[in-house]
């Protein structure tokens, strides 16, 4: 009794509740070292339409981990609300002050602690499903560029070879308006799409705009070394994108 008690307050002080009649809420997932495949199988068990979400599968201009990105944030276009539920709601009671200790990983000191964490989960319970995201292989290839070159020049930022629409212009033309996230440091896709989503310390949300944003329906991702942070993920969003015959 005294167990479940506990798990109560901490639901109320976090000002959120799991909804009855889904999985376990309160289990922490990590993701780490998992092929396509492995992620796939992980998230049937967690009652995904893997088939469906994991629409990089045949890329194989991709590697595991960057068709991972793709199914990653497949699941919150297809399911924003479970998504929250399964992944977002137990981070909340794993902070103390502004650091988050995540099982096995080294502790993550934040900015905003466990508020932008549960602002995410609020706002994904109130958010309605968008079209499944598309691979692109031109805006692949353009988000590897720019990979390779913050591999080797260090950078943390959008700008070199030109910007985004250039790098991306090298590769096809795109339709409507075009984004790119970037993220770094950490160890699997779908860390990288979870940190994105928080937004950490970024006033304007402008990472997980572009995530939820049902305009964008193709997607390009790459992988890379960073000789600093490890390791660099890059995504490019367009509503379309005419590949460049090469």
């Amino acid at each position: 009794m005294k167990i479940r008690y506990l798990l109560l307050f901490v639901m109320f002080l976090t000002g959120t509740m799991a909804k009855a009649g889904d999985l376990d809420t309160t289990k922490l997932h990590i993701f780490d070292g998992y092929t396509n495949t492995g992620y796939a199988r992980a998230l049937e068990r967690d009652g995904w339409p893997v088939n469906k979400l994991n629409t990089a599968r045949q890329a194989g201009y991709l590697t595991d981990e960057e068709k991972n990105l793709v199914l990653a944030m497949n699941l919150i276009r297809h399911d924003p609300p479970r998504y929250a539920r399964l992944y977002v709601y137990p981070q909340l009671q794993h902070f103390e002050g502004n650091i988050l200790h995540i099982p096995g990983k080294v502790p993550l000191r934040t900015q905003e602690g466990a508020s932008a964490v549960r602002e995410l989960y609020d706002e994904l319970l109130e958010t309605k499903p968008a079209p499944l995201f598309e691979p692109s292989e031109g805006l692949s290839r353009a988000s590897a560029d720019h990979a390779a070159y913050m591999k080797r020049t260090g950078s943390t930022d959008h700008e070199g070879q030109g910007g985004i629409p250039a790098r991306a212009s090298r590769h096809g033309r795109w339709v409507g308006s075009l984004a790119e996230n970037l993220q770094w440091g950490t160890t699997n896709a779908h860390d990288a799409i979870m940190s994105l989503m928080v937004d950490d310390g970024i006033p304007s949300r402008g990472h997980r705009v572009n995530i939820l944003n049902p305009e964008y329906t193709k997607v390009g991702v790459a992988i890379d070394e960073h000789p600093q942070w490890k390791l660099s993920y890059v995504i490019k969003y367009a509503a379309d994108f005419i590949e460049k015959q090469e």
